[in-house]
């Protein structure tokens, strides 16, 4: 069979054009290791339910395009105040919100790249454009792409029908998720996804409330759900990842909370992401983004509790990257396909 009856036979699927309702996507990433197997792309969607007070990214929580400024890369040279239409922007890197209308004539002005925007909307015939030329690395290295955000479960409709492409194409499909969602709305998603990261944060609600800004109760209910249809091989393999954040998730009360949580879901593998402050700045470009919160660096003795602390409920932590999964097919449940077996 040549690559020409391999064609004929795929579903015809239809190419959504760029309109207001498209989400926006705010960066695709190539050449990426830690976000799922092999050598993947990760295109980043803007907007998402969660306020984690030590996001890396700030720029995907709003739904809406937003302009940034770079103070350090400016050269005032007022080649923004004079390409502004409406007048908003009053002096170099200084504009009023009530009056932009987001056209970007400022960005495409500035000479030093010192104003960027963030957020495009694409058809998806243009993101497939994007994602083509690495079809062969993610064959070669086992590779595919990963949707993440902010959420990409809230744009379930639109990653449904680039998911669908890319498996039609062989292509392997990863979601990176929150968890917060409503699970009715993402089935059709999670039906041609082959793996989901599931983040998960702080077990208590109330300080997941504090710090994350909505309850956990949500969350542990889908990871439950999720975890037992895996084992039943009726959705997408699983796999948890915790972000350690010092003084914040990092303590032996939310450790051993997740721990027993997860050990009870028969899940004996995870990845701990060590907290890094290198998106720190960004909340300085962007004028509606909280300040960082100083946080201590992590420690590697408070990386080693956290590994203690898992093992002993059985439970195996993996470093972003090194995670099995080439080996196995439900991710991370205790089966004969387990983390813990490899």
């Amino acid at each position: 069979m040549d690559c020409t009856d391999l064609a004929m036979q795929r579903p015809a699927l239809r190419i959504l054009e760029a309109n207001e309702d498209t989400p926006l996507v705010f960066a695709v990433q190539h050449f990426c290791l830690h976000d799922g197997p092999g050598t993947r792309s990760i295109v980043f969607f803007k907007g998402c339910p969660l306020r984690c007070s030590w996001c890396q990214n700030p720029e995907s929580w709003r739904r809406e395009a937003e302009l940034a400024h770079k103070e350090h890369l400016c050269a005032s040279c007022e080649s923004c105040v004079k390409a502004c239409p409406t007048g908003a922007m009053t002096e170099p890197g200084k504009w009023d919100p009530a009056r932009c209308d987001l056209c970007m004539k400022c960005v495409d002005a500035c000479p030093t790249t010192s104003l960027v925007s963030f957020g495009v909307r694409h058809s998806t015939e243009a993101l497939f454009a994007q994602l083509r030329p690495e079809y062969d690395l993610y064959r070669r290295s086992g590779g595919g792409v990963t949707f993440s955000g902010g959420e990409a479960t809230l744009f379930a409709d639109y990653i449904t029908h680039l998911a669908r492409r890319l498996q039609s194409d062989g292509i392997h499909v990863a979601i990176e998720t929150c968890g917060l969602f409503k699970l009715e709305s993402v089935d059709a998603l999670l039906s041609v996804t082959d793996l989901l990261l599931f983040d998960i944060k702080l077990f208590s609600d109330s300080e997941h409330r504090r710090f994350c800004g909505a309850g956990v109760t949500k969350i542990k209910a889908n990871l439950k759900t999720l975890v037992e249809r895996a084992r039943r091989k009726e959705g997408p393999a699983l796999w948890p990842r915790l972000p350690v954040i010092p003084g914040v998730t990092d303590t032996l009360a939310n450790l051993e909370g997740w721990a027993g949580f997860l050990s009870e879901l028969g899940v004996n593998a995870l990845t701990l992401v060590p907290y890094h402050a290198l998106g720190s700045s960004k909340r300085l470009w962007l004028p509606r983004a909280p300040a960082a919160p100083a946080l201590e660096p992590l420690s590697d003795r408070a990386l080693e509790r956290c590994h203690e602390v898992f093992a002993a409920r059985s439970i195996r932590c993996f470093a972003p990257g090194d995670e099995p999964f080439a080996h196995i097919q439900s991710a991370s449940l205790n089966n004969d396909q387990s983390c813990a077996s490899t």
